[in-house]
């Protein structure tokens, strides 16, 4: 198995289960996976060019947002959880990371958004709760 065919197939996997796209500098979205557009029930044609605060829930908290754009714009990773909404009004909630993609020389040239939906994780309460009790209990030593 060549390195480009292993990369192909790691691409492809990523694409069906991670709700990906990417902004320019100002976070308006230059691509975004068939996942995304699936999700959110606009085309690709609708999202591209429009600012990815398209999807931003208004219960969110602006000062979640301005510590994503802190984040990146300094250059580091920012993940998070939180609700976004579709275009028909369905809201679903993502574990986020968002961080900057930089050209030849360094420079942050535009962000990428990687998201996984978590609505299972909503629904299923017991298993995140235990999960939070262990970590808990992990890191307290």
């Amino acid at each position: 198995m060549s390195t480009s065919l292993d990369s192909a197939r790691l691409l492809a996997a990523l694409e069906n289960v991670a709700v990906i796209s990417t902004t320019d500098l100002q976070g308006n979205i230059t691509y975004a996976n068939d996942l995304f557009c699936k999700l959110t029930g606009y085309t690709r044609e609708e999202l591209i060019g429009q600012p990815h605060s398209l999807v931003r829930h208004p219960a969110v908290p602006k000062a979640t947002y301005k510590d994503m754009w802190d984040t990146i714009k300094a250059g580091n990773i920012w993940t998070g959880i939180f609700p976004n909404v579709g275009k028909g009004g369905g809201v679903y909630v993502v574990d986020t990371t968002v961080q900057p993609l930089r050209d030849d020389a360094g420079n942050i040239e535009s962000y990428i958004s990687i998201r996984r939906v978590i609505n299972d994780l909503m629904e299923n309460f017991d298993d995140v709760e235990l999960s939070k009790e262990v970590f808990d209990e992990y890191y307290a030593k």
